[in-house]
């Protein structure tokens, strides 16, 4: 009995000396470049799997079980650390942003990885960079900032989104469809399906670009136009937090304004100066101005009443205001953490009857099962309201600007010019039942993961989210609408669709470390349908405008379609990556991928990667080297793929008619659709290289990389037109193959590095060569119809423009070599002075013959894709000011620009003021001389006219910003309060002179010009 107590009170004091030993450490995590608190930071015990994250202000606690304990802190897009316990009880732990740092964890396809292992081409981009720019799309926001990807902004539109385009277009399709065909794929928090233009950008704590097909490869089927993977916040254990974001500003328009007054009149009086009767010009001076008004008696009238009108600042909307609202809660406990967040955001277009509303809601969800598992939830709600406008422009710039816009009660009048057919660009403001576009969309995302950690080193992740997409749109145009200006019948629609999109993932990874080796071996599975079906109502004839879009059952003609497509993507991966001592690292991956949406026995293929990596800086000869701080070379090679071609396209599918008749009576018949089916579409592969350099130098004060790569892509799907005798339009093929090399350079450094005052500039710069590498047998495609736009050039890239080549107008003293030259044929017309000036490029012999034709003078002008982009971030901080300044560059993109098509070379109809026009007296080499009842059409050339040099410059964002002090902001309870404003699009520089109060970035179209913004905004948390 006494040995037994013995044993007892040896049992308890080790029990108490453990205890004793078992303590707890607090402390706060603060970000190095704010001095803020950081949350959500990976706080665990080295060796163990005691882990926790900072709260809302950066402050942790965590349980160690002596002195000896080390803890490792790890965050998204910062250094990870590694601290000693010790004796110490309270731990204030610095972590410093680094986007080059090799110990940032980075997101990559179905994982995680330190940079410092990672061999592919991965851009990160975190949340303050995001948030910089107030918009509502998020891509919108980092443009220019990673090298390699190239976004523009869609449309001046409200709601629009962007292009975007990472190291070149690879995929060929018409203009209207090359930038969804070239798309990215996009990963939210683990899932694909999601919509980055739903999703509010306040809610994304990294956004991970994946460039290069290693890192591409492993998502195989869809990888081929590279991998945007975003992920959102999440709750984080403390007390609770509340931030709100919000912003208010205003949009001004931005378009080429037309000929008014005496400029207006010039153009006309030129074109009759330039007809001549028995040798004498029909207008010398003003006192014949009545004659250049013959036939049109109302305009004469409008003339002498001096009732001129500026249709384009008529019809445009100054001050249009855009506002965003946004409050997120995170809060919290070692076991269950939670985000919640909502938003609205509107935004008003700069043409009047066109608007966007957004309502967000987002809930994610994450809780501790026990030792060995956890699961959470990530959902979102968004719900859009769009009002769209048919664009007016095109009328307000080529319309006389004479009339009455307006009759004595302020109504718009349909005809404002007396006696003339030419109608009101304002016609469709009349009233809410002339034209309508409405189109509500509600995208809900919800989906779960379960993680089970069974042992160290092994974890199994499922992951399984559904993306719901509901739509309605509805247009109706009344017969005095714009678009039914001609038929003059009303004419309406309502479009009903219901999207669903489900993906399943499951992820075995397994890890361990030997020494100094280091293994991961990952195992995928993934599983996607896609399903969309949608009901089509449209009535013609319908007699009550006020019903607009809804009871069509009253419309004189009615139809009724309802389209349905599915289609499935299989999947099975492999990953290895190893590293010895940290410096070499293998990278190799596999995956094998099948599609529905491809032909039977080509529906499956394998998808490699590999890749290494060489941290040189971890070796001994750089040890001693303190200029240089980190330095990696990374080489990798893979193949991703595509099979973007919409489901059934490789089958003869059936269409129905109501073109069929039995004497008098009508039958129903089916007929095969324009696409023939095609029983050998496979898939369209990209195979990539990249060889790229990692460096930091000076302490990481500069930071950066550098990637060459070359990327071909073969068996391109290609809807191939056929010839009408074969009774069908087109078919699917494998046919075409690309190539894209570039140069890719990011650089960022700490200019200024004060107490007080820190400068920091992020640069990056993209130099891109894509061509077409071969197309069907080896010969150039010239489109039947839109060849200057829709042609595919062999060695060209894609997006080319295709025409006569313009060398300026033929001048007066050259009036003797211009009429050597004919238009069309030997016995076509000649030239003369004030004639677009064409070159001779060739003849049937192969060399110039004097004849400008077609067939042989036409040539590769440019290309929409630029030589290369470019941007630079300069950010200033004193004391609680800061400022930041951003530039963009975009050169050696050609544009079509339509407004210069809007040339009216008789007069009698408007065109841009800016529109140089040669005479006797103004040599210009612009454009050509006014004719008297002349149209553009009838100039030989005419459509080079429109292709013009779009290279550009551009002040995209200025932003000035203060943090009130936090002995003021506290008083309110509040951590941090920031006052802001924002110009957007502050200045635009283009390099040709054609380009004025235009910005180029739209690309040239006339409709919806982009405008800028200034925005005011506050940033406070609770």
């Amino acid at each position: 009995m006494k040995r037994l107590k013995n044993c007892l009170f040896v049992l308890m004091l080790l029990l108490s000396s453990v205890a004793y030993a078992q303590r707890t450490v607090s402390g706060k995590v603060t970000n190095q470049q704010t001095r803020e608190g950081l949350p959500g930071v990976s706080i665990n015990v080295k060796g163990s799997q005691t882990t926790t994250t900072s709260g809302n202000d950066g402050g942790f606690k965590i349980t160690v079980q002596n002195d000896q304990a080390v803890l490792v802190f790890t965050y998204v897009g910062f250094a990870a650390q590694e601290v000693s316990v010790n004796n110490n009880t309270n731990l204030s732990v610095v972590m410093s942003a680094g986007t080059n740092n090799l110990d940032e964890v980075v997101v990559i396809g179905y994982g995680q990885v330190k940079r410092r292992d990672l061999t592919g081409s991965v851009v990160s981009i975190k949340s303050d960079v995001i948030t910089q720019t107030p918009t509502h799309n998020a891509l919108e926001a980092i443009q220019g900032r990673a090298a390699g990807v190239d976004i523009t902004r869609s449309s001046g539109s409200a709601g629009s989104g962007v292009n975007i385009n990472i190291r070149g277009f690879k995929s060929i399709a018409n203009r209207d469809d090359i930038n969804s065909r070239n798309a990215p794929l996009i990963i939210i928090d683990g899932f694909q399906g999601g919509d980055l233009s739903s999703l509010n950008s306040n809610d994304i704590e990294s956004m991970e670009i994946l460039k290069d097909a290693s890192s591409t490869a492993i998502y195989g089927a869809q990888g081929g136009n590279g991998v945007i993977i975003v992920t959102t916040k999440r709750g984080a254990a403390g007390k609770l937090k509340v931030n709100y974001n919000g912003f208010y500003g205003v949009n001004t328009f931005m378009f080429p304004k037309g000929r008014t007054g005496e400029d207006y009149l010039n153009l006309r009086r030129e074109a009759w100066r330039n007809s001549l009767v028995n040798g004498v010009p029909e207008w010398q001076s003003t006192a014949d101005d009545a004659k250049i008004f013959t036939n049109l008696p109302g305009e004469y009238a409008a003339y002498q009443a001096g009732q001129w009108v500026d249709w384009v600042d008529l019809v445009s909307q100054q001050g249009s205001t855009q506002q965003s609202h946004n409050i997120s809660v995170s809060s919290g406990t070692e076991k269950t953490k939670v985000y919640l967040s909502t938003g609205y955001f509107k935004e008003e277009g700069l043409l009047r009857n066109n608007d966007f509303n957004r309502y967000n809601l987002r809930l994610n969800l994450d809780h501790n099962l026990g030792r060995f598992a956890k699961a959470g939830v990530t959902s979102q709600v968004t719900y859009t309201n769009q009002n769209i406008r048919r664009d007016p422009l095109g009328n307000a710039i080529s319309l006389s600007p004479f009339g009455e816009p307006f009759d004595t009660n302020g109504l718009v009048k349909r005809f404002p010019i007396l006696n003339d057919s030419r109608v009101n660009p304002l016609l469709d403001e009349r009233n809410e039942f002339v034209s309508q576009d409405n189109l509500i969309r509600t995208n809900i995302l919800a989906g779960g993961y379960v993680e089970i950690t069974p042992f160290k080193g092994l974890s199994l992740r499922s992951n399984f989210s559904t993306t719901f997409n509901v739509s309605r749109r509805g247009t109706y145009n009344d017969k005095t609408s714009l678009a039914q200006v001609n038929p003059q019948t009303s004419v309406a629609s309502i479009t009903n669709g219901f999207g669903r999109y489900i993906n399943w993932d499951n992820i075995l990874s397994y890890t361990k470390a030997v020494n100094e080796h280091s293994l991961t071996v990952s195992a995928i599975s993934s599983y996607i349908q896609s399903d969309d079906e949608q009901t089509i109502a449209t009535g013609t004839g319908q007699v009550v405008a006020s019903q607009i879009y809804y009871g069509l059952g009253s419309a004189g003609v009615q139809r009724v379609s309802s389209p349905f497509s599915r289609s499935n993507n299989l999947a099975y991966a492999g990953r290895l990556s190893y590293s010895f001592k940290g410096r070499y690292v293998l990278y190799a991956s596999g995956r094998f991928d099948g599609a529905s949406r491809l032909s039977d026995g080509h529906k499956w293929d394998f998808f490699p990667a590999s890749g290494l990596a060489w941290n040189i800086s971890d070796e001994k000869f750089l040890e001693n080297v303190e200029p240089i701080t980190n330095l990696k070379l990374r080489a990798t090679y893979g193949v991703s793929g595509n099979y973007n071609i919409t489901p059934y396209s490789t089958q003869s599918t059936l269409i129905y008619s109501s073109r069929m008749s039995f004497g008098e009576v009508s039958a129903p018949a089916y007929l095969f659709s324009g696409t023939i089916g095609n029983p050998d579409v496979g898939w369209e592969k990209t195979a990539t290289t990249n060889i790229g350099l990692d460096f930091g130098l000076l302490k990481n004060r500069i930071t950066g990389a550098v990637d060459v790569f070359s990327a071909k892509t073969t068996g391109i799907l290609y809807r191939r037109v056929l010839p009408q005798s074969t009774g069908v339009t087109e078919v699917v093929e494998n046919i075409a193959s690309t190539l894209n090399k570039g140069l890719e350079i990011a650089v960022n450094t700490q200019n200024i590095r004060g107490r007080d005052f820190r400068w920091s500039s992020a640069i990056t710069f993209t130099k891109t060569n894509q061509k077409v590498l071969d197309v069907v047998n080896g010969k150039d495609i010239i489109a039947a119809t839109a060849s200057e736009r829709e042609s595919l050039l062999i060695g060209r890239p894609l997006l080319a423009f295709y025409s006569f080549v313009k060398e300026g107008i033929w001048q007066q003293n050259e009036a003797a070599e211009a009429a050597t030259f004919k238009y069309g044929s030997a016995t076509g017309n000649t030239f003369k002075p004030g004639d677009i000036k064409l070159r001779d490029i060739s003849g049937p012999s192969g060399k110039p013959d004097g004849i400008i034709d077609a067939t042989y003078d036409r040539a590769f002008l440019g290309s929409s894709v630029p030589k290369w982009i470019g941007g630079l971030q300069n950010t200033f901080n004193y004391k609680n000011f800061d400022l930041g300044v951003f530039l963009f560059f975009r050169y050696g993109q050609m544009i079509d620009a339509e407004f210069l098509g809007r040339y009216n070379p008789a007069g009698t109809g408007n065109s841009p003021a800016f529109i140089d026009y040669w005479t006797p007296e103004n040599p210009t080499n612009d454009f050509p001389r006014p004719v008297k009842n002349g149209q553009l059409i009838n100039y030989a050339g005419y459509q080079t006219l429109n292709f013009i040099d779009g290279s550009f410059f551009k002040i995209k964002n200025i932003t000035l910003g203060y943090t009130l002090p936090k002995s003021i902001s506290n008083k309110i309870a509040s951590d941090n309060i920031r006052f802001y404003a924002t110009g957007s699009n502050v200045l635009t520089v283009a390099k040709s002179h054609l380009v004025k109060d235009y910005d180029p970035e739209r690309g040239g179209a006339e409709s919806s010009p982009i405008g800028r913004q200034f925005v005011f905004g506050v940033n406070v948390g609770f």
